[in-house]
């Protein structure tokens, strides 16, 4: 796995975002978004992203939202690499 960051405190205040490439059959581990939100922006590649029992197939020139409280993962399964570009959110949701 390749990680690149793109922006992240002290240059943003509320932003963190990077760039990951996964070899075929690579994944970044299952983690939680907590109380932040996510998008995952495919470059190439097709992403496998696995929330809890859901399976979603990201091709590239698409994108994903993760929200909230979300346990998820981010797979290569096919045969090329994965490129995919992520931002996420820093501040916590508040439902008012």
């Amino acid at each position: 796995m390749e990680y690149f960051s793109l922006v992240k405190p002290p240059q943003s205040k509320v932003l963190k975002a990077g760039k990951v490439v996964l070899s075929p059959g690579e994944s970044v581990g299952k983690h939680s978004t907590e109380k932040k939100e996510g998008i995952i922006i495919v470059q190439k590649g097709t992403a496998t992203i696995l929330e809890g029992q859901k399976t979603f197939l990201v091709k590239g020139g698409e994108t994903h939202f993760i929200p909230e409280n979300t346990v998820h993962d981010v797979q290569s399964k096919s045969r090329e690499p994965l490129e995919y570009f992520f931002v996420v959110s820093l501040f916590e949701n508040s439902k008012e």
